[in-house]
């Protein structure tokens, strides 16, 4: 595969990743729709679980396209088959030096997606074995960086921490092609959305 054919994909699971969240942070609406309205209705813990997985798959194919761009000591094939993207990533950063993570961050994402999908938003499994409360991964306001919520609890997910995780996620993506445009000299074509 060419230099300019894996940059060109590698453009491609940047803009995925970031439509994808323009629409998820919209509320199921491309960004210029008149407003922000909540996910609601039948099934809403599971509509807001997949968008959120869809998210994290959208940003483990964007790392397996930088590691195929990387030059150093990545094992390409190694993490392509890594199915955690938390720890996908926190690799990728290892390996290029890079000493910020947002590994806690988005294993914590990943727990509350799991109790959105499987147990319809009560929580059931705790940060830590035998432990008490679960992390959900977004700020619980001005005041609190995150929110603990304890076993027994209802995880509840309003439009603005939904919009909150999107632009996480845009952020994570963001960083990753400022890093490659620095690594390689690339002019990468960043659209707004």
């Amino acid at each position: 595969m060419s230099a300019h054919h894996q940059s060109l994909c590698l453009q491609s699971a940047f803009e995925a990743l970031r439509r994808g969240a323009a629409f998820l942070g919209g509320g199921l609406r491309m960004a210029g729709s008149a407003s922000r309205l909540p996910i609601a209705g039948p099934g809403r813990h599971k509509v807001i679980a997949n968008g959120l997985r869809e998210l994290d798959r959208f940003l483990s194919v964007m790392i397996d396209e930088i590691a195929r761009l990387t030059p150093g000591n990545i094992d390409t094939t190694l993490l392509a088959r890594q199915r955690n993207t938390a720890n996908k990533l926190r690799a990728l950063y290892t390996a290029m030096g890079r000493p910020r993570s947002d590994h806690d961050r988005l294993r914590a994402l990943a727990r509350s997606r799991d109790c959105l999908f499987y147990c319809d938003g009560i929580v059931s499994r705790s940060d830590e074995r035998h432990g008490a409360a679960m992390t959900v991964g977004w700020p619980g306001g001005a005041d609190t960086p995150t929110t603990v919520l304890h076993l027994g609890e209802k995880l509840e997910i309003t439009a603005e921490d939904l919009a909150w995780i999107c632009c996480f996620y845009d952020r994570v993506a963001t960083d990753l092609m400022d890093v490659e445009e620095v690594r390689f000299g690339a002019r990468l074509i960043i659209v707004p959305v």
